[in-house]
Formats: C-alpha cells, sequence, structure tokens
C-alpha cells in the first residue's frame, strides 16, 4: 500500500562508503532488521542504486550530513533515536531538509503521522516490491 510518504535503515557493516566515482543514485537504508535490510539491500543494488544500509538511527542521521544521498529508506522501529525522531531531525535540518525520505513500517496506524512530519512517501510493510519501485522512481524524478 502506497501512501503520500516513506524511510528505512541499516549499518555499513564492513562495507566500503559511497564512492564519489559512482554515479548510481545513492540510496541510505535505515532499517533495524539484518534481514530486510539485506534483502532491501540486495534489490536496490539490482535496480542499480548504491546502497548504504544503516541499522540505527544517530549512524543514518551522521550518514546523510556526510553522503547526502538522492534518498533515504526509513524503518520507524530504530534503536537509538527512532524513526519518527530521524525525520524530524532529517526534515528540520538544512543540509539535509531536500532528502527524499520513504518511510517503510509495519505500523499502518503511524502512516499519518509521518506524512505531517515530512516523509515524502510511506509504504506499509509487507512492501511490494513493485510499489517500492514506483515510489522510488517518483522520489528520484526516474517517471513510472
Amino acid at each position: 500500500m502506497l501512501h503520500n510518504a516513506v524511510a528505512l535503515g541499516a549499518t555499513s557493516r564492513g562495507r566500503d562508503l559511497v564512492s564519489v566515482n559512482d554515479s548510481r543514485p545513492t540510496v541510505i537504508v535505515v532499517e533495524d532488521s539484518d534481514e530486510v535490510r539485506d534483502v532491501l539491500t540486495f534489490l536496490l543494488e539490482e535496480e542499480g542504486y548504491n546502497v548504504l544500509p544503516i541499522e540505527d538511527g544517530e549512524t543514518a542521521l551522521v550518514m546523510c550530513r556526510r553522503v547526502r544521498p538522492a534518498l533515504v529508506t526509513l524503518d520507524i522501529g530504530l534503536p537509538g533515536p527512532d524513526g519518527r525522531e530521524v525525520l524530524r531531525r532529517l526534515k528540520a535540518d538544512p543540509e539535509t531538509s531536500s532528502i527524499p525520505v520513504l518511510v517503510l513500517t509495519g505500523m499502518d496506524e503511524l502512516v499519518a503521522s509521518v506524512t505531517e512530519q515530512g516523509a515524502d512517501a510511506v509504504l506499509v510493510k509487507p512492501v511490494d516490491l513493485n510499489d517500492l519501485r514506483r515510489a522510488m522512481a517518483a522520489l528520484l524524478g526516474r517517471g513510472t
């Protein structure tokens, strides 16, 4: 189910950080579940994105400022600052406020509140791959 707002997360776990010479759009995936983070990373890399997986809110905030990704997928239930706090801080910071945030949540009842907080799109888990592709394409201006 696609709504007009989105986000998620994970940790880099030994991966190289984003290459400045990589022309692919960078997506930061913020998700505390190893399985969900790994699947999203795999799927997004297959779609041609450069992916930086992050597992907690504090690291996500630091890396968004450092990397300036084309898009952030954000889970709500994170260790450290939760996804709602990460979203609030991203949208309040002039350095990161323009980064599109796609929120991925298993809590349907949070869709309205995260949209009000500035999420650019929201998908409710379990996420349909076609909905994910459409939401990302729309947020990145790649058409559908």
